[in-house]
C-alpha cells in the first residue's frame, strides 16, 4: 500500500481537450479509495461547477458555477442506484471528489435558495437523484427527482445572483436556456493514460494467482454471507478466508462482486494477514444512462452503486485486483455489453519487477432459469464472445510490451458453452487444462458449474485447485504456474 496518494495525470488532455486535475488536489479522508471510475467536471455557460466544502452550516458544500479551472472541488463521479420497479440507469447521482459526498437538492429550503444543491449526502435517495434531458451537441439539462417541490424544474446556474449566491445551482427554470445547459467533461480517472513502459524482466520461477467472486453486494443467496456487509467486515472476512484457504500469500488475487469502499479495508487486511505491501485497485460496473424520455444515452454512463447497508453508502459495485505494491501502472476498461444491462468491467495492473501483468474481468451473465423463466444479461451468447475478444486484445497489447500475462475472473460461462471463450484459449493455457491441448474442463466453481477461470502462457507446468471458503456462492480458484 502506498502511503501517499498516487495522482493520475491526463496526458491526453492536450490532444483531446480534456481537463487535468492539478497535482496538488487530493481526496479528502472521507472519500472512497482511488478507483478507475471515470471522473467528470460539470460546465455551464463557460463556468465550472464547484462544491464550496469550506462553507459552514447549512451552506456547506453549496454548488456554484463560478470556477475557471478544475481541482477536486470541481470533480465528480456519476452513480446510479436501484429504484423499485424501475431498476438502474434512469437517474444519476453526483459524488464530489473532494469530500466523497453526494450532491443533494435541498427541497425543504425556501426563498432564493429553494432546492439549492449541496455536496453533503452520505447515501443516495430521491434528493440525490437527477433526471437527464439531452439537449444535443453534448449538452444536458438536469431535473431534480426530489419531488414534489423541485421535480418539474430544470437545474439552473443563477448567474445573475450576487455575493455568496453568485452562480448557485438550484431547480428553478421551467425551460432550458444557456444557464440550464450542462456539459460533462472527462477528467481522467480510468487509470494510466499511456501504455506501460516496456518490461525489462522475463517472468520465471513459480507464479501464484487466485480468483474469487466474493458475492459482497445484495445477492439473496443464503451462500452469500457478505450480503449488505459493511466495508470493514468485507475486508476482514475476505482477507481472512484468502489467507486461511491458501495458507500462504499469492502474488495476485482477482476479486469480483465487491463494493468500492471495501477496497481499502481489504488492502489493509491483506497486508496484516499475508504480509508485505499490497495495492488493491478497483474498476466499477456501469449502466448507460437512460434519459428522461426513456432513450439510452450513447455516451454517458454512471457507476452502479452497491445497495445501501442499513443506510450506509458502500460506493460503487465492481471488481478489484490485488497485486504487489510495486505495481506502477493500472488501467480499467469497459467491455461491450447489452445496452440496458450492466456494462461489464475489466482491470489490468503491471508488476515491473516480476515482468508480469494481471488482468481481471467479470463478463455478462449467460442463460439461466428462475421459476421456469430464462434469465441472464446475455442468454443468446451475443456479447460474451465480444467481451472475450476485447479482453484478449487488451492482454495481448500488454504482452507485446514484454509482460507475461495472467488473466481471468468470473467469465460467467460454463464448460458446456466454453466456445464463447475461444479467443481466450488461443496460444494460452487455462489452469484447469493439464496441457494447452487438453479439454476445456475443470472443477466446479459455482454450484455444479465452472464459470471462473485463470489463464497464463502455454508451456509451463500448471496446478489448479478449487477451494470453498464458505463465504460466497462461488468457490476460490487457485492457479500455480511454474516455468
Amino acid at each position: 500500500m502506498r502511503r501517499t496518494c498516487l495522482l493520475l495525470t491526463a496526458v491526453l488532455a492536450a490532444v483531446m481537450g480534456l481537463v487535468v486535475i492539478p497535482a496538488q488536489s487530493a481526496l479528502a479522508a472521507s472519500a472512497p479509495p482511488s478507483s478507475t471510475g471515470q471522473r467528470w467536471a460539470l460546465k455551464v455557460n463557460g463556468k465550472y461547477v464547484t462544491a464550496e466544502v469550506g462553507d459552514a452550516g447549512d451552506q456547506k458544500g453549496k454548488l456554484r458555477a463560478v470556477s475557471t479551472s478544475v481541482t477536486s472541488l470541481e470533480t465528480f463521479t456519476l452513480h446510479t442506484d436501484n429504484i423499485d420497479n424501475v431498476g438502474y440507469g434512469t437517474t444519476i447521482s453526483l459524488r464530489n471528489e473532494e469530500n466523497g459526498l453526494y450532491v443533494t437538492s435541498e427541497a425543504n429550503y425556501t426563498g432564493v435558495q429553494a432546492g439549492m444543491l449541496r455536496a453533503r449526502g452520505t447515501n443516495t435517495g430521491s434528493w440525490e437523484r437527477f433526471y437527464v434531458v439531452p439537449q444535443g451537441g453534448g449538452e444536458y439539462a438536469l431535473k431534480s427527482a426530489a419531488s414534489p417541490t423541485t421535480s418539474d424544474l430544470y437545474l439552473s446556474a443563477r448567474l445573475n445572483a450576487t455575493g455568496d449566491d453568485a452562480g448557485i445551482l438550484r431547480p428553478y427554470a421551467t425551460s432550458v436556456g444557456s444557464w440550464e445547459r450542462f456539459t460533462f467533461e472527462p477528467v481522467g480517472g480510468t487509470g494510466a493514460t499511456t501504455a506501460p513502459p516496456a518490461s525489462s524482466v522475463t517472468a520465471s520461477g513459480r507464479h501464484d494467482i487466485a480468483s474469487w467472486n466474493v458475492c459482497a453486494n445484495n445477492n439473496p443467496s443464503a451462500e452469500c454471507k457478505l450480503q449488505y456487509a459493511d466495508s470493514d467486515t468485507v475486508g476482514t472476512d475476505v482477507a481472512a478466508d484468502v489467507a486461511g484457504s491458501l495458507g500462504h500469500r499469492p502474488e495476485a488475487v482477482f476479486f469480483q462482486e465487491i463494493c468500492e469502499k471495501a477496497v481499502k479495508p481489504l488492502e489493509l487486511q491483506l497486508e496484516s494477514r499475508l504480509g508485505g505491501g499490497w495495492d488493491v485497485r478497483f474498476a466499477p460496473t456501469y449502466y448507460r444512462v437512460i434519459d428522461k424520455g426513456g432513450a439510452v444515452d450513447a455516451s454517458l454512463m454512471a457507476q452502479k452503486n452497491c445497495m445501501d447497508s442499513n443506510g450506509t453508502d458502500r460506493g460503487a459495485f465492481g471488481i478489484a485486483l490485488a497485486v504487489k505494491d510495486t505495481n506502477t501502472w493500472y488501467q480499467g476498461y469497459t467491455l461491450a455489453s447489452p445496452p440496458t444491462k450492466e456494462q461489464r468491467p475489466a482491470l489490468c495492473a503491471t508488476v515491473p519487477e516480476d515482468g508480469t501483468v494481471y488482468c481481471n474481468a467479470h463478463f455478462s451473465s449467460g442463460s439461466y432459469f428462475v421459476d421456469g423463466k430464462q434469465q441472464g444479461d446475455d442468454p443468446d451468447n451475443t456479447f460474451r464472445p465480444q467481451q472475450a475478444a476485447r479482453f484478449r486484445s487488451v492482454v495481448d497489447t500488454l504482452a507485446s510490451a514484454g509482460y507475461t500475462p495472467f488473466y481471468g475472473g468470473d467469465l460467467n460461462t460454463t464448460t458446456a458453452d466454453v466456445s464463447v471463450l475461444s479467443s481466450l484459449y488461443t496460444s494460452r493455457q487455462e489452469c484447469g487444462q493439464a496441457t494447452p491441448d487438453a479439454p476445456h474442463t475443470g472443477a466446479p466453481t459455482d454450484g455444479n458449474n465452472k464459470i471462473d477461470y485463470i489463464f497464463g502462457p502455454a508451456g509451463p507446468s500448471y496446478g489448479c485447485e478449487v477451494v470453498d471458503p464458505a463465504l460466497s456462492d462461488h468457490r476460490l480458484i487457485h492457479a500455480t504456474v511454474t516455468f
